[in-house]
């Protein structure tokens, strides 16, 4: 039977980490949107991009997901430059395809363990907003998610 655990608020920058480090082969990561900023407030995920930078660096394959849509949103053009500058760090990037949201935000570790929930890759989702994500640890579930994250890799757009 698997393990599910509750991640409230600013938990998730420690579970994130923890799961950043426990990974060998792969990093898989779905948001709807992933800010790269220099605020005061950004310090637990600038740690966090960094570490994936280093898991890049090495021999994890790291794939991140961003939601662009065609109408040119600040939160498109926000997401198409972290994608730029997370592709410059050996990071592979793809768009979500037909101009599809995936809200539910997930980071899935070599397909052991997966945080999914509320929380964006932002500074104000980790320090402002009222979040909630979950950590599984269910091998059914995982396989499930794995493969949903596998079919949109499979249709999403090349940065």
């Amino acid at each position: 039977m698997g393990i599910v655990r509750l991640v409230k608020n600013e938990q998730f920058s420690h579970e994130a980490k923890a799961i950043l480090d426990s990974a060998t082969k792969t990093i898989d990561i779905c948001t709807y949107k992933f800010e790269i900023s220099t605020r005061p407030d950004a310090r637990d995920l600038n740690e966090l991009i960094q570490i994936l930078y280093g898991l890049a660096a090495s021999d994890v394959r790291v794939r991140v997901l961003l939601n662009i849509t065609g109408n040119r949103s600040g939160l498109s053009r926000l997401n198409e430059n972290t994608g730029r500058t997370l592709k410059a760090h050996g990071i592979e990037v793809r768009y979500l395809p037909d101009n599809r949201c995936q809200h539910a935000k997930t980071l899935v570790a070599d397909n052991c363990v997966a945080l999914i929930g509320s929380h964006n890759w932002s500074p104000k989702s980790l320090t402002e907003n009222y979040e909630i994500s979950v950590v599984i640890n269910d091998y059914v579930a995982l396989d499930w998610l794995q493969a949903h994250f596998e079919r949109i890799w499979d249709k999403a757009k090349k940065l």
